[in-house]
């Protein structure tokens, strides 16, 4: 069923590191409070673990696509009636990958595996990498393609190729140090693939100390307006998004046309 109109949670949360069955609580306290005509709820990055900066302790949390924390996420969107996005520590093989899932109200799973890793953090030696680019999910009419944190500052990755996609949705860990250029890319990609975007980040402070700004989860229109956003006060943010609307503006400015066409090795 296509619904020109898509209700949009943006659940902006601060996350105890490490702690798992802590954080689903919050997660699921949070999405049981979600107005009935919710139609997506969006988590932020490792949103049941926080960052591990210690590849053995990250093994050791890391969990696969069947195990407890995503049968309860599952089982989050099912009971809600809505679908749930965000990230968590996966482990396939040995390896261990910062995972982005997308479930479905009917408990079908969507994953994606983050592509571009965070060098000066150290990431390249926690996770592994995805040699694949990132799904686009058909949900109730809609086109959207998740990506992760740092994936957003790829301009190539993220575009936009005939209007694939109608939403992007960016889960992250973005620190508040660096809102600035957070702000600015979602933005950027919004204008430049003509389509909404919609960031959800962490807050609070993690437990190394480092901050994550209160209230800088933002939704972008495909003009690059900023029609949403999470407050200290607010921390859960609603939106509509319209397909219509959507639509006449690709027809009335058709830049979309001109783009150049481009392979990702």
């Amino acid at each position: 069923m296509a619904f020109s109109t898509l209700n949009i949670a943006l659940i902006e949360t601060e996350i105890i590191d490490f702690d798992v069955d802590s954080n689903l609580q919050s997660i699921a306290n949070r999405i049981a409070q979600l107005p009935e005509m919710c139609d997506v709820a969006i988590l932020p990055e490792l949103v049941t673990t926080g960052f591990v900066s210690d590849a053995e302790r990250a093994l050791s949390l890391a969990e696969r696509n069947t195990g407890d924390s995503m049968h309860r996420i599952a089982d989050m969107a099912h009971n809600k009636n809505c679908a749930v996005c965000g990230s968590f520590l996966a482990r396939t093989a040995g390896r261990v990958f910062n995972r982005a899932f997308f479930f479905e109200t009917n408990g079908d799973g969507t994953f994606y595996d983050k592509k571009h890793l965070f060098t000066m953090g150290g990431e390249r030696e926690i996770f592994a990498s995805s040699s694949k680019s990132s799904p686009i999910i058909r949900f109730r009419g809609w086109n959207i393609k998740p990506i992760i944190c740092y994936d957003l500052r790829f301009p190539v990755f993220c575009r936009n190729v005939s209007n694939d996609y109608d939403l992007l949705v960016v889960v992250a860990n973005w620190p508040k140090a660096r809102y600035n250029a957070w702000k600015s890319l979602l933005v950027a990609r919004a204008i430049e693939n003509c389509c909404y975007v919609c960031g959800v980040n962490r807050c609070g402070t993690n437990s190394d100390g480092l901050d994550y700004a209160y209230g800088s989860s933002i939704v972008v229109d495909y003009k690059g307006n900023i029609i949403a956003e999470t407050s200290m006060q607010n921390p859960t943010a609603l939106v509509a998004l319209s397909i219509d609307k959507l639509n006449q503006f690709r027809s009335a400015f058709p830049v979309w046309k001109d783009a150049d066409r481009f392979t990702i090795e």
